[in-house]
């Protein structure tokens, strides 16, 4: 016999150190407590012992129907709390053959078997009078107690069940009473019909009775207060549950037959009480309304509990799908996905069973079976009264809107020859968009060198802004607005945006992709610009708010800045107003930007705030700000990341990337940045088939190439042989030598600083493989403060289908420190799919995370998942930046703004105060120069060009 597999067995029969554990956490159950205060109407702070004295003596049911299921669900449930204690426990059972005092061949230990006293202080205490230890010291009762609990029923000033007795006494073999007859529980197991073989008059309740009078704990109201009452219920149960699995008896194990003829009984079709919340017993009952309605014909009343003389062990599957037949929904699938439910059964057994698909009758196209791929699943008993399977159905999406025919899946259990129905129901619908607009800063200190790239900061912008208008997906909208002090219109005269355009296809030449660009390209610094990032992240949500929802059903805000405000509005005039996911890039390090305000303005909509840092001529840094782009682009298109490494590529040299694309990935984007354009690129499949350029387009692969960007794009699987799908995928890059050597001569010849570089080491590249996919990490960095010292919480969450990738996965976290040095976190697999790490920033500057996430699919094929982050601390820190004004200034300020908006004066009144010589425009100037307020906002023209 092995302890913990949840059987029930003869109490002797178990070995010495299992009762000892039984007799432990029944000690225990008198130590926690349920919520609440002995005073509280109705008494709370009752502990777990003594509320099954008040729940017996309240609402037990004798002489009925319902006395057998009744107490089969308390016993049920004192298991269920002992196993919370410790889950290797069942609640064994007394045999009432046999004498308690003197049971033979009982497992004495060791190995040795011989008489068993059951009534000992180091099990069940005194066999006559009070019970006496381990009881009395562990507060089964306390005499001379001032607050106790009477043994008198009707006693209703000493009746509180937080409240222990004065005494707990039994007499065990009074009055002449006696063993039951083995021959007596084998005539009432061997009843034919319910009522019959429960009697109250020669049935098992009467059998039950009589033990009751051989083992003496006093009557209905206080016998419930000695721990060895449960172990005769356990035994009345058994003889319950012995009838119940009469292998040529089947109906007994059927909710609408076991009760035969007393099905139609009042009391069996109602709720079972306390725990159905009718009664005033809390905790099921108020202020903690923890009850769960059921009556009792529920499977888990109805089904015997596992002891070990059962006749047959046949399990009780129970769907827990709505709808007869059992309906499993795919609402609103996007066109083009695949999306995952579950078929769900709660299985009462006691050895193995099998739910599986029967044969012939699973489901078709578009429905299919995912996982376990076989379609079959088999659970094993332990100790929970149930165990939960699921079997999974995917549905792949095909044309939007096109009604989908429902389709079918039959389940069969082969232990109990069962069968289950289910239909399955879904429809398809167009892919939800997504508008992007960008809120790009134009201060005059975006002129400035990005720290030692070479490069000016405008120049570093351009270059990864351009890299997201030319990968964004077709069917999205990207837009973009200026701003310096002031924000500006879309169709602004002199500092002109994009209005929200769409992207009609992947092509690098889209009209949409092509105005994207240009619109990017034509950004640059406003001599007499400042700072008010708060201006720009209004006007982008302004235009975003202004599309018709049908257009995009996601929208995102991207805000670019490389100083701290100076001009109002202030980030934190509009976090409360922004109800878009906003991404922030600080371009610099962490005192150079708003750090905190636009940490809380990302995080507050499911954003973030990723920081560069002052850029170097490194590889790394050279890439940073496009993939801080790109992992964006990745997150508001719902994309992930597979890959993301950079290096040197020379002359003579071939790199392989290796990258992984597993069965839930819907398309793949394999991307290769340069600095310079002498790079081929090329893809090898799984199988060894070579994608060239040239080739792609018959694979119905595209390939584009941008400014400093080359990618194929291509929907999963690739028409090559019987398709390519998941596996090892490698991309192939080679340096084209007479393109090298040309570009080596340019650069010597006009002395470019990068010669040495280029002729030494090669050109500079960055590959990226990003899948839009059903397997997501969404990873999230958040720190205690910005004070060196500070606590990083570094967080990835993996899923796929939207389950959990539990026990299948794992994440590290290289986070590379202020100054360079480089340390490996392992996270912790803090609940299923959850990884977890924490950290302290002891160094003023910015810590870059880089999540580097593996593990297998539901299918057993590898995948890798990556993710950028940062955080960054620095002395003072915690002292928020304090903008400029504020005062009585900025309050005549907005003052005068507001006086001399369109929206105060008049045309009529303009016209006459023009004739009378006095220029309004030529005030608004002054005031504007004066105050810096971006009063061209409040005019007609600019309103109308959001």
């Amino acid at each position: 016999m092995a302890l913990g597999d949840g059987i029930r067995r003869n109490i002797a029969s178990v070995d010495p150190a299992e009762r000892a554990m039984l007799r432990d956490a029944l000690i225990e159950l008198n130590q926690r407590r349920f919520p609440g205060a002995r005073t509280d109407s109705p008494p709370g702070g009752v502990t777990w012992w003594f509320k099954q004295d008040e729940i017996h003596q309240a609402t037990h049911v004798h002489g009925g129907p319902e006395f057998l299921p009744w107490h089969r669900e308390i016993v049920n449930r004192i298991e269920a709390m002992l196993r919370q204690i410790n889950p290797q426990l069942s609640l064994h059972y007394w045999d009432w053959t046999q004498d308690p005092r003197s049971i033979p061949n009982a497992n004495l230990g060791g190995g040795m078997t011989g008489n068993l006293d059951l009534f000992t202080a180091d099990f069940m205490g005194d066999k006559n009078g009070a019970i006496g230890e381990p009881w009395l010291s562990a507060g089964y009762y306390v005499p001379g107690a001032a607050n106790y609990r009477s043994t008198d029923p009707f006693d209703a000033v000493n009746n509180n069940p937080a409240d222990p007795p004065r005494e707990v006494t039994r007499i065990v073999a009074g009055m002449g009473s006696s063993a039951e007859s083995p021959m007596n529980d084998a005539a009432i197991v061997g009843r034919a019909d319910y009522a019959s073989m429960r009697s109250p008059v020669d049935g098992l309740e009467r059998a039950h009775n009589r033990s009751h009078g051989f083992v003496n704990m006093g009557s209905q109201h206080t016998s419930f207060r000695d721990p060895f009452v449960f172990l005769l219920h356990s035994n009345v149960d058994r003889l319950f549950a012995r009838w119940q699995t009469d292998p040529l008896h089947p109906e007994r194990l059927d909710p609408a037959m076991v009760y035969g003829s007393e099905s139609a009984d009042a009391g069996l079709n109602g709720d079972i009480e306390p725990w159905s919340g009718g009664t005033n017993t809390r905790p099921w009952a108020a202020p903690e309304n923890e009850q769960v309605p059921k009556d009792y014909k529920h499977p888990s009343i109805v089904f015997p509990p596992c002891y070990d003389t059962n006749q047959s062990a046949v399990p009780i599957v129970e769907v827990l799908n709505a709808g007869t037949p059992a309906v499993i929904n795919f609402n609103d699938v996007p066109s083009g996905e695949t999306t995952v439910r579950a078929a769900v059964f709660r299985i009462y057994g006691c050895g193995d069973v099998t739910v599986r698909v029967k044969a012939g009758m699973g489901p078709s196209a578009p429905f299919s079976v995912l996982q376990p791929a076989a379609g079959s699943i088999t659970v094993h008993h332990g100790a929970n009264a149930f165990v939960e399977a699921r079997i999974w159905i995917a549905y792949s999406a095909g044309a939007a809107n096109v009604a989908v025919p429902d389709g079918a899946v039959t389940f069969e259990c082969p232990e109990n020859g069962k069968t289950f129905a289910f239909v399955l129901r879904a429809n398809a619908i167009v892919r939800p968009k997504v508008a992007v607009m960008m809120a790009l800063d134009q201060s005059w200190s975006m002129s400035f060198a990005a720290g030692t790239t070479g490069a000016t900061r405008i120049e570093v912008l351009q270059d990864a802004a351009r890299k997201f208008m030319e990968l964004i997906q077709q069917d999205n909208g990207v837009g973009l607005i200026r701003f310096d002090h002031n924000s500006y219109a879309v169709n602004d005269a002199t500092f002109p945006g994009l209005a929200v355009t769409p992207i009609g296809s992947n092509n690098i030449f889209d009209p949409g992709r092509v105005a994207a660009v240009a619109a990017v390209n034509a950004h640059a610094p406003n001599p007499a610009g400042n700072t008010s990032v708060g201006d720009g992240v209004d006007r982008a949500r302004q235009v975003l708010n202004a599309l018709p929802p049908a257009d995009y059903q996601h929208k995102a805000l991207i805000v670019l800045t490389d100083g701290l405000e100076n001009d109002p509005l202030w980030i934190s005039d509009v976090t409360g107003s922004i109800d878009d996911r906003t991404f922030a890039i600080g371009l610099g390090n962490e005192q150079q930007v708003n750090t905190a305000a636009l940490d809380a303005l990302a995080n507050s909509t499911g954003g973030y705030l990723l920081l560069t840092g002052l850029l170097s001529a490194s590889i790394d840094d050279y890439f940073r700000l496009s993939k801080y782009f790109l992992q964006i682009l990745a997150g508001v298109t719902n994309t992930n990341i597979i890959v993301d490494p950079s290096g040197y590529i020379a002359p003579g040299m071939k790199v392989r990337i290796p990258f992984r694309v597993n069965e839930a990935d819907i398309d793949c984007t394999p991307l290769l940045m340069t600095d310079y354009n002498v790079v081929d690129f090329a893809l090898e499949a799984p199988d060894g088939t070579v994608i060239t350029p040239a080739g792609a387009p018959g694979l119905g692969v595209s390939f584009e190439v941008g400014t400093q960007t080359r990618y194929f794009r291509f929907n999963l699987p690739v028409a090559i042989g019987t398709g390519q799908h998941a596996g090892l995928w490698h991309a192939i890059l080679e340096v084209g030598g007479p393109d090298f050597k040309k570009l080596v001569a340019q650069l010597r010849e006009r002395k470019d600083v990068n010669f040495q570089r280029v002729a030494t080491h090669g050109a500079r590249y960055s590959f990226v493989a990003q899948s839009r996919s059903n397997l997501k990490m969404i990873a999230s960095l958040e720190q205690s403060g910005y004070e060196p010292g500070a606590d990083l919480a570094l967080r990835a969450v993996l899923t796929e289908y939207d389950l959990p990738v539990a026990k299948r996965g794992s994440v590290r976290v290289e986070l590379t420190r202020p100054g360079g040095s480089a340390v490996s976190l392992v996270t912790a697999e803090v609940e299923p799919g959850v990884f977890e790490v924490t950290t302290k920033a002891m160094t003023a500057g910015i810590y870059q995370a880089r999540y580097l996430a593996q593990g297998v699919t539901l299918r057993g094929a590898p995948f890798t998942r990556e993710h950028l982050a940062t955080a960054a601390v620095w002395r003072g820190g915690d002292n928020p930046h304090q903008p400029p004004g504020g005062g009585d200034e900025d309050r005549w300020c907005r003052l005068l703004s507001c006086l001399l908006s369109e929206r105060t004066l008049t045309p009529r009144l303009l016209e006459r105060l023009k004739k009378e010589g006095l220029d309004i425009d030529a005030v608004r100037k002054c005031v504007q120069a004066s105050c810096r307020r971006r009063l061209p906002r409040l005019t007609k023209s600019a309103e109308q060009g959001n």
